[in-house]
């Protein structure tokens, strides 16, 4: 069998598409950008990939799940000979373009493609200048060309915000005969974009079964850079929306963990300037809606899109795929970050019943103030009417030619005072004891300085006052204390 794709005993054409037998070799860097767009104001801002990329047979597949994948914003041809770069200085490129993708969550990843002449060893300083992005065309940076075609403006500080850490990038070459496939050391100083030996046993490099099963073809991955050799050109352009997809979502992730982690922040520090549990419950609240959008992200936009076989019934795109998360770490570090929020939702959770008991005792107190006022009132009310009554009845006790204020009566106000002292002193021990009681719930410590002192007090922890940290001393025996004795032996007594 040829390169071609057809029978080498004779000119019947096997029903798949040729493979690639381009002399230059291709270089496609994916980065990560801070741009995006309101995800349900998109529909009609980008193509899908079927009617700019060549898909082949799997164009029917990529063009009814264009929801779930990445799509195409923008494209244009640079220049090849205004870009200039950091390290390559081998010649310019014969192609050059410059892409924008849109993904379903809204994320712009950028991607530079690039046609060389030369081995693949030869190009591993231009792999390097395209990984840190040292890339000029007439002067102006890559990342400025991109962001100004997207229509980014500076922000407050003045600056363009650039491409994000995460970039991945995707070496395509052709390869005619079985021969000609680059050898294992090839392979590792291309991923690696050094010209340096290295042992086998220790290298992190994954090569998928499907992308090795033909005698021509390779496909190596590493978690910053993938070689795919000798397979058809709608191959690579799955590829190629493989790795956009697989880099948003790594950004997306760093992304969720940073919120995550200030979430944690606010968590611990959550006492602090909250003088009630209104302002604790509003502050517990709006974390765990915070943590419900972000469970909600990292489920549809990092777990959801490791998942391509659903979508895209190929071995090959479908082997590419979960192999390169699975180079990049996605799976496991969703996995963690996925526990992360659900532990931190768990403690918000303890935390909001604990200022539910709060309330409830708060509700129980003022339900024993609103009954002990009450029963104050009717105290005053029932004595007042104790009073009158005995002035209204008929009896020799009452006499109507005395005054209700005469001294005849100073016993009866007397024991009306006593009662009427005794509901008020019972209220105030009550109310004290309230206030108290409110007093120490709000003392309680509740920020990270709790956890220290509950390990303190439960495996004994030792608590350090940074303040009290002695100075330096000198330690017997090291040089500075043996030489400073060997010049008071040898001082003149």
């Amino acid at each position: 069998m040829s390169d071609a794709g057809t029978h080498s005993d004779g000119p019947a054409p096997l029903p798949f598409d040729p493979y690639v037998s381009r002399e230059q070799t291709r270089l496609t860097t994916v980065y990560s950008t801070p741009w995006t767009y309101d995800p349900t104001q998109v529909n009609g801002a980008a193509e899908r990939p079927g009617d700019v990329l060549n898909m082949g047979r799997l164009v029917q597949h990529y063009n009814r799940c264009e929801q779930q994948l990445p799509r195409v914003l923008r494209r244009e041809a640079l220049d090849c000979s205004s870009l200039t770069f950091r390290r390559w200085s081998a010649g310019d490129p014969t192609a050059a373009q410059l892409w924008h993708f849109l993904l379903p969550s809204g994320q712009v990843v950028v991607a530079l493609t690039l046609d060389v002449s030369g081995t693949l060893i030869d190009i591993i300083p231009l792999l390097e200048d395209l990984h840190y992005a040292s890339v000029e065309s007439t002067g102006i940076p890559l990342e400025q060309i991109a962001a100004d075609r997207i229509g980014c403006t500076p922000n407050s500080d003045g600056q363009v915000p650039g491409f994000l850490p995460e970039r991945h990038q995707l070496v395509f070459s052709s390869v005619c005969a079985p021969e000609l496939i680059p050898d294992e050391d090839t392979v590792q100083r291309v991923i690696y974009r050094s010209d340096l030996p290295y042992r086998a046993q220790h290298s992190s490099i994954c090569y998928p079964m499907e992308l090795n099963r033909r005698p021509t073809t390779v496909g190596a991955l590493g978690p910053y850079a993938s070689l795919i050799c000798g397979h058809q050109d709608y191959i690579e352009n799955c590829v190629l929306l493989s790795a956009v997809q697989a880099v948003g979502s790594a950004a997306r992730l760093r992304e969720i963990r940073e919120v995550a982690y200030a979430y944690v922040h606010r968590f611990r520090h959550r006492s602090a300037g909250q003088s009630s549990t209104h302002d604790r419950r509003t502050a517990l609240e709006d974390i765990t809606d915070g943590l419900s959008q972000l469970e909600l992200e990292l489920s549809y936009s990092v777990e959801v899109g490791g998942d391509i076989g659903t979508l895209v019934p190929a071995l090959r795109v479908e082997s590419f795929h979960q192999a390169l998360f699975g180079a990049m770490g996605l799976t496991e570090r969703a996995a963690i970050i996925g526990q992360m929020l659900q532990r931190l939702g768990n403690a918000i959770a303890a935390e909001l019943t604990s200022v539910e008991s709060m309330e409830r005792r708060a509700a129980d107190r003022r339900r024993v103030r609103t009954v002990v006022s009450v029963t104050f009132v009717t105290t005053i009310t029932g004595t007042l009417s104790l009073l009158f009554g005995f002035f209204g009845i008929n009896a020799r006790q009452v006499d109507q030619h005395l005054s209700m204020f005469d001294d005849h009566y100073t016993p009866i106000y007397a024991l009306i005072t006593a009662i009427l002292l005794c509901a008020v002193a019972i209220f105030g021990v009550m109310r004290l004891q309230e206030r108290w009681e409110e007093r120490r719930d709000r003392g309680r410590t509740r920020t990270w300085e709790g956890t220290h002192r509950l390990l303190a007090r439960e495996v004994g922890t030792v608590i350090l006052d940074p303040a009290a940290t002695p100075g330096a001393r000198r330690i017997p025996g090291s040089r500075r204390a043996a030489g400073t004795d060997r010049r008071r032996r040898s001082a003149p007594r």
